[in-house]
């Protein structure tokens, strides 16, 4: 994502997405092509990005401090801070693949950050990338990838003796979108989702059908929408 300062509006709030890449080497030019050869030797470095998301503005630094050991003390409270920021970074990123015409830009997701620090400070910090106080949190849990067996599924892929249905990738996108407040986007994948398996029904069709009822019923969207 380009480095800048990026002003964020939402329904009662303004926010600001800072977007900054830190000291390391820069990618090489895409001019180059012609291949060069390489000795062995320690990974070189590569860019890093860290991304900084605006809160609620405090009065002063005593307030701000408040604000932090509540924020922290509460799990529920905290996590929805880094699903708001998350949004956030997932809504510029999304505008920057539609402009790119580029499929391969992702979403971020917190399991995936290097570092994730709550904190206060003034302006002139928080766009400089310092803070006057922050709190590192622990990672979050990966979630359902440190269940996956390499042995089974994915085994079975790469030999191919199974596949991934285009069903399961919809649902999957269908979920994300979800996520990130893309209501419209879940609805139409849902839809494709259904229109996939009833066009190829494939052996996993029944699974299939009752994982895409489980997700319609959860994020509240009928069969029928």
């Amino acid at each position: 994502m380009p480095e800048g300062r990026y002003l964020v509006r939402g329904q009662d709030s303004e926010r600001v997405l800072i977007v900054q890449e830190l000291d390391a080497p820069r990618p090489q030019r895409r001019g180059r092509r012609r291949a060069r050869p390489v000795a062995p030797g320690e990974p070189e470095q590569v860019p890093i990005t860290r991304v900084t998301v605006t809160g609620v503005s405090v009065e002063d630094a005593a307030a701000g401090a408040a604000w932090l050991k509540q924020t922290l003390a509460d799990r529920e409270r905290s996590a929805q801070e880094l699903r708001d920021a998350t949004r956030i970074v997932n809504r510029a990123l999304s505008a920057l693949r539609a402009e790119a015409r580029d499929p391969l830009v992702q979403e971020i997701g917190v399991t995936k950050a290097l570092a994730i620090r709550l904190g206060h400070g003034t302006g002139d910090e928080l766009a400089d990338g310092r803070w006057t106080e922050a709190s590192q949190l622990p990672r979050p849990q990966a979630g359902r990838l440190d269940d996956v067996e390499p042995q089974s599924r994915v085994a079975a892929v790469l030999a191919g003796r199974d596949h991934v249905h285009p069903a399961e990738t919809l649902m999957l996108r269908a979920r994300l979108d979800a996520q990130q407040g893309r209501d419209a986007e879940a609805r139409y994948g849902l839809r494709a989702a259904r229109a996939a398996l009833e066009a190829e029904p494939g052996p996993r069709r029944d699974q299939l059908l009752e994982e895409l009822a489980a997700i319609e019923e959860k994020l509240g969207y009928a069969a029928s929408q």
